[in-house]
């Protein structure tokens, strides 16, 4: 949502003209404008009523979530930090299960 290039737009726009004609558009554009005016304010409205009945009760969430973003800043500085210590270390193997059979192995057995 907002991610509209500038074809996008333009191409909006010129489907817009032809369909309501250049006499309609202005009182369109001037519609559309009240209207995201009203979605505003209704936005407003609703934010600043939940915020008064339940604020005491977001609060201390809204700390947890400030916390939880602290914590995973520190855990990718750290995994960056650590990847700039070994660029060039081979990745870890992982052990094979006990009784497992690799793909090259299981060809070798049918031939």
């Amino acid at each position: 949502m907002g991610n509209l290039t500038f074809s996008e737009i333009l191409t909006i726009s010129v489907v817009i003209l032809i369909v309501f004609g250049p006499k309609r558009l202005p009182e369109l554009a001037r519609r559309a404008g009240e209207l995201t005016k009203r979605a505003r304010d209704a936005v407003a409205t609703l934010r600043d009523e939940v915020t008064s009945e339940y604020g005491e009760a977001i609060a201390p969430l809204q700390d947890v979530a400030n916390d939880l973003k602290a914590v995973r800043r520190d855990l990718d500085s750290t995994a960056s930090a650590l990847a700039a210590e070994s660029p060039g270390a081979p990745p870890e193997e992982v052990p094979e299960p006990p009784g497992s059979t690799t793909t090259s192995e299981a060809g070798d057995e049918a031939s």
